[in-house]
Formats: C-alpha cells, sequence, structure tokens
C-alpha cells in the first residue's frame, strides 16, 4: 500500500453512510482523484473543517491501487479563504473555478499547472469583488494548461492575420475564424471588433503566465492585468465575451457547467 501526501484544493464532495465522505480534489503531486475519509463528519482531530468544498489543504492519503478509492487520512489547511462563502456572487464564482477544473481534467492526470491556476483564482476571487475578468482570464488560462492555447490575432483555419469585420467562434472551440473560411466551420457564433481586441488582451494576461523560455510557470501573473481590462468591459462586452469563452471551452468540458447558470441567475435577478 502506497501512502502520500500533497497540498490539495477539494472540488467537490458527498456523504457516504453516517460518518464518511467521498471527496475529489485538484492536488499539486497527484492530480485529480477522488477518496474516502472514514469518520470525516465526526472527526475533530483529523478532518476538523477542512473537506469542504474550496478548501486547500495538506492531505495525507493512503492508496491499495491506482483504481481504487484512496483513503483520506488527514487534512490541515493551508490557506483558509475568509469571504469566498461571504456573498453568493463570491461563492458563485469559487464553484465555476472548481467545477471547470473538475470537468476540464482526468483522474489522476498530473500536471501542477491547472492546481497552481485554481489556486490563483480562488485567491483573486478572495481578495476582492469578483469579476468577469477573473472569470474569463481562468477559462483561458485553463484551456492554455490543458493544451488547448488560444490565438486570437490569427485565423484558426488559415492562419492569417485577422482582420476587422465578419469574424466568427466556430462551435469545434478551435478559436476565431475570419469572414472567408468561416463557411468551412458548422455553425459558430459572429463576434465583434470590440469584442475581439479585449479577447487579445485576455490572452495577452494569460501569456504572462506561461513564459516561452525556461522559467517557471506564475499563476498569478495571469490577472495581473485583471483591474485594467475589467473597466474597458462594458456589460454588453462582458456578456459577448463569455459566450464566446464558453464556445471555446465547450469541445474541452465534460458535461454542462452549471455554476455559470447560477451566476447568470444571480445577475439577472439583481
Amino acid at each position: 500500500m502506497r501512502t502520500g501526501s500533497t497540498p490539495a484544493i477539494v472540488l467537490r464532495t458527498r456523504e457516504f453512510g453516517e460518518s464518511d465522505k467521498i471527496v475529489t480534489v485538484l492536488s499539486r503531486s497527484e492530480g485529480k482523484f477522488t477518496g474516502i475519509a472514514k469518520g470525516a463528519k465526526r472527526s475533530r482531530r483529523r478532518f476538523a473543517g477542512t473537506l469542504e468544498i474550496f478548501a486547500h489543504v495538506d492531505l495525507a492519503y493512503r492508496q491499495k491501487s491506482e483504481t481504487a478509492l484512496c483513503f483520506l487520512e488527514r487534512a490541515i489547511l493551508i490557506r483558509p479563504w475568509r469571504r469566498l462563502v461571504t456573498s453568493l456572487e463570491r461563492y458563485g464564482a469559487a464553484s465555476h473555478v472548481v467545477e471547470l477544473a473538475d470537468k476540464m481534467t482526468a483522474d489522476r492526470e498530473v500536471g501542477d499547472e491547472i492546481y497552481a491556476l485554481v489556486v490563483a483564482a480562488l485567491a483573486q476571487l478572495d481578495e476582492r469583488p469578483p469579476s468577469a475578468t477573473t472569470l474569463r482570464l481562468f477559462e483561458l488560462a485553463a484551456l492554455a494548461a490543458s493544451g488547448y492555447r488560444q490565438d486570437f490575432e490569427r485565423c484558426a483555419v488559415c492562419r492569417d492575420t485577422l482582420c476587422g469585420g465578419g469574424l466568427r467562434v466556430p462551435f469545434s472551440g478551435t478559436g476565431l475564424v475570419c469572414r472567408r473560411c468561416a463557411d468551412r466551420e458548422q455553425g459558430g457564433a459572429g463576434i465583434s471588433d470590440a469584442a475581439v481586441a479585449l479577447l487579445v488582451r485576455l490572452q495577452a494576461g494569460v501569456e504572462q503566465g506561461f513564459p516561452s523560455d525556461d522559467t517557471r510557470f506564475d499563476a498569478t501573473a495571469t490577472f495581473a492585468d485583471e483591474e485594467a481590462i475589467e473597466a474597458d468591459t462594458s456589460p454588453r462586452l462582458a456578456s459577448e465575451l463569455r459566450r464566446a469563452v464558453a464556445t471555446l471551452l465547450e469541445p474541452h468540458v465534460r458535461g454542462r457547467l452549471r455554476a455559470l447558470d447560477s451566476i447568470r441567475a444571480l445577475h439577472t435577478a439583481g
């Protein structure tokens, strides 16, 4: 039986029996995995307040095989998120972050970039009021970390430089296509020049975290220009960006992103 410990973010939990919990986490060293925490609902020593959604913990576990549920032995809180549960907007935005990470990663798919992005995004949402720009930056960075880096300055089909007018976001999620190539792609939606300009700025923010040299990936750099981009984003453009990035995400996500529905319902009610 293999034992180990790793920093991790709790993605989701469910009760199992009278006192146990089934917990899925995204870890730095082991990727995404699911374990059973025996007696978690009653434990005040091994799991006190640590196995809840968004929790950033140092997790000790035992693993019998790579396919079986592991046994969670202990969880120690690394960093408390003091504001994520203080408002529906913060909670909804944080829920979208962990849900997207969950649905874009396979079990035991090791790679610390997504883990680092989730931690950085949750820290951003905890430290300042949530914004649509935070979520768009996280979404585009998650695509890049998963191997689907975007280039909003060139057509995804012919690779020519994109010029204004007639650009589309195809349902294939390949990127933006020019007017000439739009007929080759099935379906999709038009996008304004102003929205494309903001996508270019968002992707430039993402690129700050993914250096071209051997410098280590820096997830926090992804959000460095968030406030400046947010200031230039009208409600109409924010809605257009949300739809465009959702189209880019859809082919790479397993299932519907339900937290986004909750965020939209909250804004509609407000």
